[in-house]
């Protein structure tokens, strides 16, 4: 009996060291996923970090930038120097010699009126006008009676041409109207008979020939020329509508799919699906006519990439170290100074709501959306925004609140203003 009691206690031992062998086999089998899933969650993070990096890199050697198109602006302003005097002495020295030459021929034409007649009938109506020292004073108006006063010649020659006729030259007379019949076959504008049944050609038609100062002219606005620089990211990826560069952030392109915000926001420009997205313009914004307020979105990621350092600029010590932010669309180069900076909320209703899609305005209502805009600012930065300025918005999503965004205002520098200017301006920025 003794030894029936000890057996007991040891098997229930035995079986608490076996629940305990395996809670903690369990438990080491726990912590050995969890610290799989963080190492593979940490080498996800770090190839998608060097990934997108890498594209960025990529990118920004595709985009030749404003240095490659800064000098060409430059180099067009000192041809235009030397070809207006080129273009000035070519018209003064053109019309001397003309002048000097016409009156050699009417010398010899006067006295033998027959041979004259026989070599060059058509110049004759224009040396026959006397006053040869006035054209050598002038020679533009020159030009200008010669187109006028053919009709009134005409009668005399004609005289003349026939005396030349039946005197010799019937073989001279014969090459003269051969010439002639070309001209005359020239107006062969059979369009004439399209008046008779068709009524827009007309309207077209006679819209086209010689406009002057007083020709209203009513046409679709086109867009200009595309900078050189955006050459190969178009051939990349043709929904490129700009670049933007912001100091130590980041430096990509910007996409933009007509009346489509959805695309882009898990497609990168090289159209690959992935979390990052691509920073994309509004798919309401137009270049051409452009909008008063440009808008562009991108993701916040947590590795930092795309938007996710935009809400630094909500610090001024960010602010005042990075001032200017650069945006090229397709058809120049912009730079931009921030005026506002806040976080709001797209939900209507909510306390911190904030309609960001705006895009054009009238004097009245630029005025109240710049109010807005700074009034809900989180820093106060010293500068001024009026009616004409063009406006850039930056927004990425902000999680303190919720359907939260972060905005970033700027409004594009004025012909008299530099970049150095500016960033002085807004180092005496400060918190509200």
């Amino acid at each position: 009996m003794k030894q029936k009691k000890r057996g007991k206690p040891n098997h229930r031992r035995r079986r608490a060291q076996r629940r305990r062998q395996r809670a903690m086999t369990a438990l080491i089998a726990v912590l050995v996923l969890v610290m799989l899933a963080l190492a593979a969650y940490i080498v996800h993070w770090y190839v998608n970090l060097s990934r997108i990096r890498a594209n960025g890199e990529r990118y920004s050697q595709l985009y030749s930038g404003r240095d490659a198109t800064e000098p060409p602006a430059g180099v067009t302003e000192a041809p235009t120097a030397t070809e207006v005097p080129a273009v000035t002495e070519a018209a003064t020295t053109a019309p001397e010699p003309t002048a000097i030459a016409t009156p050699a021929p009417t010398a010899m034409a006067t006295p033998t009126a027959e041979p004259t007649a026989v070599p060059t009938p058509t110049p004759e109506p224009t040396p026959t006008t006397e006053p040869t020292p006035e054209s050598t004073a002038t020679a533009a108006p020159a030009l200008e009676s010669t187109s006028t006063p053919e009709p009134t010649p005409t009668a005399q020659p004609t005289a003349a041409t026939t005396r030349a006729a039946t005197a010799t030259p019937k073989p001279t007379q014969t090459a003269t109207p051969s010439p002639t019949p070309a001209p005359t076959a020239t107006p062969v504008p059979s369009p004439t008979p399209l008046p008779l049944g068709a009524d827009m050609p007309i309207v077209e038609d006679e819209l086209i020939p010689t406009p002057n100062a007083d020709t209203l002219v009513y046409a679709l606005p086109t867009p200009p020329p595309v900078q050189a620089s955006f050459e190969a990211l178009l051939a990349s990826n043709p929904d490129t509508v700009g670049f933007l560069e912001i100091e130590e952030m980041l430096s990509l392109p910007v996409v933009q799919r007509e009346n489509d915000n959805n695309y882009y926001l898990n497609h990168t420009f090289d159209g690959d699906e992935a979390l990052e997205g691509a920073l994309f313009m509004d798919g309401l914004n137009r270049l051409v006519p452009e909008d008063d307020c440009l808008i562009v979105y991108g993701h916040n990621m947590k590795n930092k990439t795309m938007f996710g350092r935009l809400s630094s600029f909500g610090d001024v010590t960010w602010l005042r170290q990075h001032s200017i932010v650069h945006f090229d669309t397709l058809y120049e180069n912009r730079s931009y100074v921030p005026f506002a900076a806040f976080s709001a909320s797209t939900t209507p209703g909510n306390r911190q709501y904030f309609d960001v899609r705006q895009f054009i305005f009238d004097e009245v209502e630029f005025d109240k959306f710049v109010l807005k805009l700074q009034s809900r600012s989180t820093l106060r930065i010293p500068v001024d925004v009026r009616y004409g300025d063009h406006l850039l918005l930056l927004v990425t999503c902000d999680y303190t609140t919720d359907t939260g965004r972060f905005i970033l205002a700027l409004r594009q520098l004025r012909p008299d203003e530099t970049d150095a200017g500016m960033w002085a301006r807004v180092v005496d920025a400060e918190a509200k």
